[in-house]
């Protein structure tokens, strides 16, 4: 029997939703990604789930897309475009959209498509190894799945813009500064126990109003999501043609510094 690359428990009100890729550092191929689409629709649509923790099994949150399995689809003619709205999206509108609090505790890094999960939960906790990092750049991409919008509305443009077009990582203590990450645990148990016991006492809050702050708060800073994640996806799909991106993954892959156009 195949491993689950995204385990999920339940404990009280609180539903614990781990990525388990610990040996690809939680790289979001496409079987964890079907996988935690169902196991977040499950966890929502459970009426007795108040609550959601996302982490990560090992020593990463997720490093975000898996680039061997990229190169892969490239290679197969598989757009950017499909990938993104069959695979991704119906991921970050459960996050966007739940009316329940998500707590993600990062055990590690959280590049890429894994920052942005991290960004779309609501309260982040972290171990002093997590970092956040929009790392799009560096594999000659711009931000999808919603990333620029959670960021730019988290730390304001100028951090933001700083962020997405240098992909320097955030460590755990600048991204408390920043309001990103709300308390650093010194390891993994802490770091579990804490986000559990926080979404347990969330889950024993008032839900219809929990589910209203989240709507309202969402309301009172987005111009329509809808427009911006359409924006990136058209952006993403042109630079997804490029050169400068095939040899970010292919330097990635093979172990040296990319050449860019």
């Amino acid at each position: 029997m195949e491993q689950a690359l995204v385990e999920s428990e339940r404990q009280g009100a609180v539903a614990t939703i781990t990525l388990n890729r610990p040996e690809a550092l939680n790289a979001l191929n496409r079987d964890l990604r079907l996988e935690l689409s169902e196991a977040l629709d499950a966890a929502l649509g459970d009426s007795g789930v108040g609550a959601v923790v996302l982490t990560g099994q090992g020593r990463a949150f997720s490093v975000g897309q898996d680039l061997k399995e990229m190169q892969r689809l490239q290679q197969e003619g598989v757009g950017v475009e499909r990938v993104v709205n069959d695979e991704y999206m119906p991921i970050f509108h459960s996050l966007r959209y739940s009316a329940k609090p998500i707590v993600a505790a990062l055990p590690g890094p959280a590049v890429g498509g894994g920052m942005s999960l991290a960004l779309a939960a609501d309260i982040r906790l972290a171990t002093p190894q997590a970092t956040l990092v929009a790392g799009f750049i560096k594999a000659g991409l711009g931000p999808d799945t919603g990333s620029s919008f959670l960021l730019a509305r988290s730390v304001g443009l100028a951090k933001a813009m700083e962020l997405c077009l240098t992909g320097d990582a955030l460590s755990a203590e600048q991204a408390v500064a920043l309001g990103l990450v709300r308390a650093i645990l010194p390891d993994q148990a802490s770091l579990l126990a804490a986000a559990q016991e926080l979404a347990a006492a969330l889950a024993a809050g008032p839900r219809r109003a929990l589910a209203e702050v989240r709507r309202l708060l969402y309301q009172a800073v987005e111009l329509p999501w809808q427009a911006v994640v359409e924006a990136e996806l058209e952006a993403q799909m042109r630079l997804g043609a490029t050169a400068d991106h095939q040899e970010a993954v292919a330097a990635f892959l093979e172990k040296r510094r990319p050449h860019f156009e």
